[in-house]
């Protein structure tokens, strides 16, 4: 009796930890690799820059629940959006980057998986997290690799996902998606969601459909991608394609950059961040004793 007790207590705590470690979440939901531009993002987003990160945007299930909300209700439980952290505008049969940090947890050997959920309802929102069963799948990616991971050494590399937006999907309507990690780390289970809607047009800025290895290994993308719509990100989504087989943009991609610069290296980490600073304040009081 000692001994099931011990065991069910190891199990509880490994729980803890792996609860306490594994964290992920989307950060730019319709991500431009060529431009390292984002176009879209998920339901109350609010950058990194003003906010912490972890505590706002992570949303954990423990313990495999069916009740608890798919959505988190702390920003996510409706359409959330501003002018500058707007919602992805799509086309049916369009390809979609989506970018979320690995946080360590990169796996080559047998990769955690992540599931982009939906209703091809417009209607229909997502409940509880039971109802995930019924769901449409548009994609299974793996979460991080050397494959879809720009920096495999760094446990804060941005890592990339490649899906297609459902072809059923009709235009001048909305959607709600979700994207759910099944992190298998956790002997009593443990999964995380993001939650997203796509507004679907006949006509959007469309990224051209390369394979993820075209852009990685590379430079992750620069901090300031994740922190809202700028004056370059506004000239993009003005250039929009009606996706047809005839005018789909076949741009040319540079091949990836192996050997950035450090400060680009470092992009990933905010550590990487505090180092540049700490250079730049350092160089600074050497140029004043000049």
């Amino acid at each position: 009796m000692k001994a099931v007790a011990w065991a069910v207590a190891a199990i509880w705590s490994v729980g803890l930890l792996t609860a306490v470690q594994a964290h992920s979440w989307v950060d730019c939901l319709k991500y431009d690799p060529e431009t390292k531009l984002c176009l879209g993002y998920s339901r109350g987003y609010k950058g990194r820059a003003k906010v912490e990160p972890n505590g706002l945007y992570t949303y954990r299930f423990n313990a495999k629940p069916t009740a608890q909300p798919m959505c988190n209700p702390n920003g996510q439980a409706t359409e959330s959006y501003t002018d500058q952290f707007p919602m992805a505008i799509v086309q049916p049969g369009e390809t979609i980057y989506t970018t979320w940090q690995g946080n360590g947890h990169l796996q080559n050997a047998s990769p955690t998986k992540l599931d982009i959920l939906y209703y091809d309802d417009p209607a229909k929102e997502f409940g509880a997290v039971g109802e995930r069963t019924a769901a449409k799948v548009a994609a299974t990616l793996d979460f991080a690799t050397s494959a879809n991971c720009y920096e495999s050494a760094n446990p804060n590399s941005v890592c990339l996902g490649k899906w297609t937006v459902p072809k059923e999907l009709a235009p001048g309507k909305t959607y709600h998606f979700v994207w759910f990690w099944y992190f298998n780390s956790n002997p009593a289970g443990e999964w995380y969601s993001t939650c997203f809607d796509l507004k679907v047009a006949t006509s959007s800025h469309v990224v051209s459909d390369r394979p993820l290895s075209a852009f990685i290994p590379g430079t992750c993308p620069p901090p300031e991608y994740s922190e809202g719509v700028t004056d370059a990100v506004k000239a993009e989504l003005a250039k929009v394609t009606a996706l047809t087989p005839a005018n789909v943009p076949d741009k040319t991609v540079k091949p990836p950059d192996n050997n950035p610069p450090p400060t680009a290296r470092l992009a990933c980490s905010k550590q990487g961040r505090r180092s540049r600073s700490r250079r730049r304040s350092a160089q600074a009081d050497r140029n004043a004793v000049r």
